[in-house]
């Protein structure tokens, strides 16, 4: 005599989402970007926008206004020489 098997499942719990549609929308938008890194961006990297070369950690400006901002905040205890920052 087969039995009748009543299986009944508890209602939701209402668990949040993890992600919102919107957090996945962007990651996946600036995983197929060209943020100008790698090879990739190598040329628009050494197309002479930066004209200034940062000495200590040779990161590069395009202004001798940007370096001077960038000298305040990433070398706050050395002083900036104009000499050894242009490129030219």
């Amino acid at each position: 005599q087969p039995r009748a098997i009543h299986v009944t499942t508890m209602g939701g719990k209402a668990k949040p989402t993890k992600h919102t549609s919107k957090e996945i929308q962007k990651k996946v938008f600036e995983a197929n970007v060209n943020r100008g890194g790698g090879g990739a961006g190598a040329a628009a990297r050494t197309d002479g926008k930066c004209q200034f070369k940062c000495y200590i950690c040779l990161g590069q400006q395009p202004s001798e206004k940007s370096m001077l901002i960038h000298f305040e905040a990433k070398h706050p205890k050395e002083t900036m020489d104009t000499e050894r920052i242009k490129i030219a």
